[in-house]
């Protein structure tokens, strides 16, 4: 817990009183001996206008941007260095001794290794970075419609894993930076906007889905330790810190950027599953066995008699689809004088899910300004208010006896509206388990999702001496978010086993509220010093931190009718509330040094001190070192044409992870009520997980070795890095007696190594008129789980119906858990000579004997499947002509399964649903006997083959065509204030290859807390392609 007596006493108000007074003659300083530098910058690639390049004096505040024409001008003691930038060129160190006019050639060759980076709490030069940092502009990938960021990111970085686990509007992002670090701390990387660390408004889909990606200049991803430990205990799982648009000194601009698209979900990979002709077929074969085997009396019911009266009949799945249009408008304002600069951008988003009835709308606002009342101050206020209304994107939709699922349950014989136009109720055919209209269920649905956010910080900036800077900032996120759902009596989500027609269901409204605040400051101090061939660069700051967020429950339920659902109307209402918060003090520093910019060091030192941990335990340090050698610019190293650039580096450092719960180190509290007396009192009784004050940080150990080579005067860029990375005291519940009273406990007992290798390549194929460039970057990844409590075989559910995935040590974490398939008990010799269930018999499904013991039963299962991706990878081609310009992105995985655990339903063989259409080809006798692979569906025997087996397993690997985009700039005026335009075509989800039967091959359906593992496709939202046009206006 911060102390409110470390904000109080005249100890403290001394220094600020004579820091203010030191600031406010620093202000008063004259400025003489200015002298005027001119210039004019020229590109080498002239489709490309030059107004706009940066040009600023190193290590000074100074900075302008060259006009129309390529030129500019400030003022300066001489002499200085320039450093002149562009995105797209990097940057170029020009010395200027006198005011002679500068004349510079700007070219791509200039690029990579001097460019600015953004790295945490601060800038270096590519060429000085000794850690794993990658950086991409979002100018890029501006022609690819997304609500969320990481769709812009997938397939643009080495050692960024992302997928498209789904594709609900405005979600479906998931997103990790060389693997998950932890079991069950979460597994999303760190999010820096503009220095401002977000803490996770939205607590179900992180920070991402709440930042508008128009508003978004540059990202940097901080992949190893030594790059992300100065953010310490949050940094375990990396770190990307976004920079959002600035406005350019000298430049007024007005830009309006809009596309318009049409989503559709591909045919490929949709529900395989039986048409009406097939299913009654299915269901008449079904009852002709079970009176041949089981003798069943009733006969054929008359909605399967006759199978060639029926056609297609229904397709549930499809029904339930659309053409969904999705539309985006952005203005931005950005003006830039030497004294003042601002950017503001107004946005609205605006997307229809493929499901009928769901939609995202996003209204957000950006507002960067910062004033510069002299040479040596400099102020800045940024705000961010978004709104977001989402509507059946996070309830109903997907997973587990969702919509989606009883969608492919439903009987195709039965059509979604009677003749008269009204819904048709049932969607069940004789014999089945009772399901409603799936439709219906989905046009009926009522929940929506409001947050509002405003995120903004404010800063000074204090040139205190020539080197030396002093920097505060006030960082503020708030945020409310309002969830309201409402079920009416006809709604009856999942399956039930009543009698036809399927009664009224109880109507139930419930609305859940929060309001999150979190208030951050830091300070920075920040020196550099140049002696000779000396460089040296030391910061110091400190940072305290509060957050809470007040929830709020209310639910109601049996309401007079569907028309009024207000909770007050409600017979039967009850709530609950809840309040958390937490604090944390950091102090934190970094030491850069080079000598001759070709040996260089970084060590940098964060300690962290939280109130979510125990007193003994509540500090943690978070160290790292890193150094590199430009061996290109020693005097042995030749010359060449070949080999333009040539750095090796090395890292080692700490990070952590504090996401382990609020309250683990105290034991919770519960209201409970009990009789005394004779009458009904309110209480409190202990929860059910023991408190332990020892629990801790998880933290991770990363070392880090790479290399940088740049061939044929920067037209190829190489780099490599190869990282080994071991999270110990992971975070686990141990089981506890049950005379304890509780049953578990959270300790820090497990460790998990991760090891991998990146590789990038960025090539400049042809220039000239025609340009050709190509990036590509690979990752290789794989993980091991090196140990686990005592008396711990494995984390994971141990039940035969759920408990889908399990990690054992030694290997990856999350495998698939269950039985071998081993095909079907084919006749009764078969069956005599082999191991068996209880249920077993002849036609039935068999599974492997995995321990040996002539007996089937839940002993046997074992790991059947990998779900981690032994590697990843990215190709980005972009090819310019004169005005045109088309960019294809494609973005492939592999080495991992996918458990395709739709087949639970899809593979219930007991007449109650719809079924795949391969169960057509079960056993039904010893003459004919199917495919060798599907049973039969004798009564009592069926269950087995519906639990999780090694037939679910498919191959996980893929590619796919994710953007083609295709655009044409107009150079000239088109009309009168139009400074420049450009029209563009794109489709999203281009194409898949696949050998996965399912939808959706980067499936994430299942995020389990124990083991933050995915590969579970359950019934997915649908991930549709996207057909957009779009235009981008300057005025």
């Amino acid at each position: 817990m911060i102390s409110n007596t470390m904000l109080k006493g005249p100890l403290l108000m001394r220094p600020l009183l004579l820091l203010l007074l030191l600031c406010f003659s620093v202000l008063s300083f004259a400025q003489n001996n200015l002298q005027t530098i001119r210039g004019t910058i020229t590109l080498s690639r002239s489709s490309d206008e030059p107004a706009g390049t940066s040009v600023n004096i190193k290590g000074k505040l100074e900075a302008t941007v060259t006009n129309n024409e390529g030129a500019f001008s400030l003022s300066a003691r001489l002499p200085v260095t320039l450093v002149i930038s562009r995105v797209g060129y990097g940057s170029l160190e020009v010395r200027v001794t006198d005011t002679t006019l500068v004349k510079v050639l700007l070219t791509e060759g200039n690029n990579n290794m001097n460019e600015v980076v953004v790295v945490s709490y601060g800038t270096r030069l590519a060429k000085d970075i000794t850690s794993a940092v990658s950086t991409f502009n979002a100018s890029r990938a501006k022609e690819i419609p997304a609500a969320e960021f990481g769709q812009k990111l997938q397939g643009r970085v080495a050692g960024v894993q992302i997928s498209m686990a789904n594709g609900r509007p405005g979600q479906g992002i998931d997103m990790r930076i060389r693997g998950a670090a932890t079991l069950g701390g979460g597994y999303q990387p760190l999010i820096v906007v503009d220095g401002q660390i977000l803490s996770g408004a939205d607590t179900r889909n992180g920070d991402m889905n709440l930042i508008n990606p128009d508003d978004i200049e540059t990202f940097t991803v901080l992949k190893d330790a030594a790059a992300a430990a100065l953010y310490g205990s949050r940094a375990g799982n990396g770190v990307i810190l976004i920079t959002t648009k600035q406005a350019k000194v000298g430049r007024t601009n007005i830009t309006f950027d809009t596309y318009y698209g049409w989503q559709k979900v591909p045919q490929k990979g949709r529900p395989d599953i039986m048409n009406a002709h097939e299913f009654a077929a299915f269901m008449k074969g079904y009852y002709e066995d079970k009176i041949k085997y089981e003798g069943y009396t009733k006969g054929i019911p008359e909605d399967y008699a006759t199978p060639d009266q029926y056609g297609e009949g229904t397709n549930w799945y499809n029904a339930l689809l659309r053409t969904a249009p999705m539309q985006n408008y952005s203005l931005n304002l950005s003006s830039g004088t030497e004294k003042l600069s601002s950017s503001s951008t107004l946005s609205y988003f605006n997307q229809d899910g493929v499901l009928l009835n769901t939609n995202l709308q996003r209204f957000s606002f950006r507002s960067n300004n910062e004033y510069r009342p002299g040479d040596r101050f400099k102020i800045g206020l940024n705000l961010a208010p978004t709104y977001q209304a989402e509507k059946n994107t996070r309830n109903y939709t997907d997973g587990n006896r969702q919509i989606i699922a009883n969608a492919t349950a439903a009987s195709p014989l039965k059509p979604v509206y009677n003749a008269d136009g009204t819904f048709n109720t049932n969607a069940s055919s004789y014999g089945m388990l009772n399901l409603n209209n799936p439709v219906q269920q989905l046009l009926l649905a009522d929940s929506r999702y409001k947050t509002l956010r405003l995120l903004g910080n404010a800063y000074a900036d204090i040139a205190i001496l020539k080197n030396l800077h002093f920097k505060t900032t006030i960082n503020g996120d708030l945020a409310s978010v309002q969830q309201d759902s409402y079920q009416g009596t006809m709604y009856g989500i999942g399956l039930g086993a009543s009698p036809l027609p399927r009664p009224p269901s109880n109507s139930t409204a419930v609305h859940v509220s929060y309001d999150y605040v979190s208030w951050l400051n830091e300070n920075t101090l920040n020196y550099n010093l140049s002696l000779n061939d000396h460089h040296l660069d030391v910061m110091a700051g400190y940072s305290a931190q509060k957050w809470s967020r007040e929830y709020r429950n209310i639910n109601g339920s049996n309401f007079a009718n569907d028309e009024i659902y207000w909770i007050s109307g409600a017979a039967v209402t009850n709530g609950s509330t809840n309040k958390e918060a937490w604090t944390m003090a950091s102090s934190f520093g970094r030491l850069n040094y080079d000598y001759k910019g070709k040996y260089l060091l970084t060590a940098t030192f964060r300690r962290d001190g939280s109130s979510r941990f125990g007193p003994t335990v509540k500090y943690a340090d978070f160290p790292s070192v890193s150094a590199g050698w430009v061996i290109s610019d020693e005097g042995f190293f030749k010359k060449n044409n070949v080999v333009s650039f040539l750095k090796i580096r090395g890292s080692y450092g700490k990070t952590g992870n504090f996401n382990i719960g609020y309250y683990t180190m105290v034991t919770n509290i519960n209201a409970s009520n009990y009789v005394f007396g004779g009458n009904l009192t309110p209480g409190f009784v202990p929860g059910p997980t023991l408190g332990n004050p020892q629990v801790t940080w998880e933290p991770s150990a990363q070392t880090d070795i790479g290399a940088d080579i740049n061939f044929l005067k920067n037209r190829i860029i190489f780099s490599y890095d190869y990282y080994s990375k071991t999270t110990t005291d992971m975070l686990y519940p141990v089981n506890l007696p049950y005379e304890s009273g509780f049953s578990n406990i959270q300790m820090n007992v497990a460790k998990l190594r991760m090891w991998g290798h990146d590789f990038s390549v960025s090539s400049r194929n042809l220039t000239g008129a025609f340009e050709w460039t190509t990036d590509v970057n690979v990752s290789l990844m794989r993980n091991k789980l090196l140990s686990l409590p005592p008396n711990t075989e494995f984390i994971g559910n141990n039940t035969t119906y759920a408990g889908y995935n399990r990690s054992v040590v030694g290997k990856s974490i999350g495998q698939f858990y269950g039985y071998v398939f081993d095909g079907i008990y084919m006749n009764q010799a078969e069956l005599d000579s082999a191991p068996k269930h209880t249920t077993s018999t002849v036609g039935s499904v068999r599974m492997k004997d995995i321990n040996e013991d002539g007996v089937i039963n839940a002993d046997d299962r074992t790991l059947i499947g990998d779900p981690n991706p032994k590697y990843n990878y990215g190709i980005t081609n972009t090819f310019r002509y004169r005005n045109f310009d088309l960019a294809i992105v494609c973005y492939g995985q592999g080495g991992n399964k996918i458990l395709n655990t739709n087949r639970a339903d899809w593979t219930n063989l007991d007449g109650v649903m719809n079924v795949a259409s391969d169960m057509m080809y079960r056993w039904r006798s010893e003459a004919d006997p199917g495919n060798g692979k599907v049973p039969g569906t004798r009564s009592g025997t069926t269950e087995l083959y519906r639990l999780a087996n090694s037939s679910w397993v498919e191959n996980g690997n893929f590619f796919t065509i994710k953007n083609i985009a295709l655009g044409y700039t107009f150079r000239e005026n088109l009309v009168k204030y139009v400074k420049a335009a450009r029209i563009y075509a794109s489709v999203q989800q281009v194409a898949v290859f696949t050998h996965y039967s399912g939808m959706n091959p980067e499936a994430n359906a299942t995020k389990d807390n124990l083991t933050g593992i995915y590969g579970q496709d359950l019934s997915t939202f649908p991930i549709p392609r996207t057909f957009t046009i779009g235009a981008n206006f300057s005025f």
